[in-house]
């Protein structure tokens, strides 16, 4: 009986380690402390389950369209060290709340978009409802 509650003890100590290393996105680090992360996953889950979403989701990587080099709508050029590991929060962008926004990729033929606060808001709906 004692190895079975020792075993228990170990098996449940071993997931809630492993819950907690798995809790969030590395990215949010930029953004929040662990301590905050941890205090919003208890008391406000539905925020932190956005930050995860949004972290991972507020932009798109696309090919840039020839004919699309030179449109006013791209507003710059943007360095991304690791193509990867994109982190929103490292590039200062914050998405519009009706409009995307367009970034060159610097060394690329990529685009950069930054979704609109609108589509992402849906979109996180949207995943809750799976």
């Amino acid at each position: 009986m004692k190895k079975c509650l020792l075993l228990l003890t170990f098996v449940l100590f071993a997931c809630s380690v492993n819950a907690q290393t798995k809790g969030f996105d590395p990215r949010l680090l930029s953004k929040f402390t662990k301590d905050e992360l941890v205090e919003m996953e208890v008391k406000n889950p539905l925020a932190y389950a956005y930050w995860n979403f949004y972290v991972a989701n507020a932009f798109q990587v696309m090919d840039l369209p020839i004919d699309k080099i030179d449109s006013h709508e791209i507003k710059g050029v943007v360095k991304i060290p690791n193509m990867n590991n994109i982190n929103i929060f490292d590039l200062h962008y914050i998405p519009l709340e009706k409009d995307y926004q367009y970034c060159r990729i610097e060394g690329s033929n990529k685009l950069l978009v930054i979704i609109s606060e609108e589509q992402i808001k849906e979109k996180f709906v949207a995943s809750t409802k799976k």
